[in-house]
């Protein structure tokens, strides 16, 4: 039986369910890591990020002096 991931801490998403929650796919949320720009994350393990939702909101609103206007638009 596989395993079954751990969910978030409270107020937090995976990649995978940040990716949906800002409208973007999976490796576009990847490479703005990558890269420095978009959402702030946190690594969590060895290859885990996690996202606060209430950074998600910030910077969807702009309101992040770090966000990157021009990510938002090639998405």
């Amino acid at each position: 039986m596989p395993n079954k991931p751990k969910a978030p801490p409270r107020g937090w998403l995976w990649s995978a369910e940040a990716a949906d929650y800002v409208g973007v796919h999976v490796v576009t949320l990847r490479r703005w890591r990558r890269d420095g720009m978009g959402p702030k994350a946190t690594r969590h393990g060895a290859r885990r990020y996690a996202y606060k939702i209430t950074d998600l909101d910030a910077w969807l609103n702009g309101e992040n002096a770090d966000a990157d206007e021009s990510a938002r638009a090639a998405a």
